[in-house]
């Protein structure tokens, strides 16, 4: 019997605070399901006494609950720059809270629709929904490759889906030993992944995941098409630039992938940009009316 309410999960230290409490007020905003929010926040001790009063004044929103949940992660290595080790713990999210259902969100997300609508039932047997990744959409897309990812019976061809958004079945996870599988392998010198927990929760699930509406976790291509100075990528197979161009006008979830942060550069005058820093005014506003201090980051 499950004790814990369903909610929303988002795993982050002190650097990603300020972030996780936008990502938290867009999704408050927008919540418009028949039960209460509850969102649970997985934290390492880098949180400060500052970091936990923006976080609970944010979270204390119309019939929000947001609950902490200190946890330790220890990994041998980060790969990628700006991705903190608190990633890992979205892996172990449903090992720690007794739901029956619940939504990961990557702190650099904003909600534009209520996420409760994900707290449904999952396809067959699978443990987890989620978009396919725009930049490996594909097991043999350039980005992805047997390189870094053993096919093992998988085609180049089956899916490889984006772990900044998923809807997780609690039950169908812990039967299927997703969260022990993941420490086991990460621990093995051997398993080297490019993207450290995405990768490792891609092989682990063996292309077994119900694939999400793009619309679930919609990046701003067209924006970070111009900073890298690239004209495509290899998720246009699936989403064409003229289809992208339309997700990124009514976006479900905008995800603000790579190191283009929009709270680390300038997105001009890119409407997911803007999008970004009008939710974080709100949030703002929100954490101000508290009288509580913001960490200037």
């Amino acid at each position: 019997m499950n004790t814990e309410a369903d909610g929303v999960v988002l795993c982050f230290d002190s650097n990603y605070a300020w972030p996780a409490c936008v990502a938290m007020h867009s999704v408050i905003r927008t919540w418009s399901h028949d039960k209460p929010l509850k969102i649970y926040c997985l934290c390492d001790s880098s949180l400060t006494a500052a970091d936990r009063a923006m976080v609970e004044a944010v979270g204390r929103q119309k019939s929000c609950d947001v609950r902490i949940i200190d946890v330790e992660i220890s990994v041998s290595e980060v790969r990628i720059p700006h991705v903190s080790a608190m990633a890992y713990a979205r892996a172990m999210a449903p090992q720690l809270i007794d739901a029956e259902r619940l939504v990961y969100l990557d702190c650099d997300v904003i909600a534009c629709t209520g996420v409760g609508t994900l707290l449904r039932p999952i396809a067959a047997d699978y443990a987890l929904a989620a978009a396919r990744d725009v930049y490996g959409p594909e097991l043999d897309a350039p980005h992805v490759g047997p390189q870094r990812f053993p096919f093992g019976r998988r085609a180049g061809t089956f899916p490889y889906f984006n772990s900044g958004v998923m809807a997780v079945d609690v039950q169908k996870w812990r039967e299927q030993g997703v969260t022990e599988r993941f420490t086991d392998l990460m621990k093995d010198p051997e398993w080297r992944p490019a993207l450290d927990d995405q990768d490792t929760l891609n092989f682990l699930l063996d292309g077994r995941f119900e694939m999400l509406d793009p619309r679930w976790n919609v990046v701003p291509v067209d924006f970070l098409n111009r900073s890298f100075g690239s004209a495509s990528m290899p998720g246009d197979r699936y989403v064409p630039a003229e289809y992208q161009r339309d997700l990124e006008e009514s976006p479900w979830i905008v995800h603000y992938l790579t190191d283009r942060k929009p709270w680390l550069v300038d997105f001009g005058d890119d409407p997911l940009g803007h999008l970004w820093h009008a939710t974080a005014a709100e949030a703002a506003d929100v954490i101000e009316r508290a009288r509580v201090s913001r960490p200037l980051r």
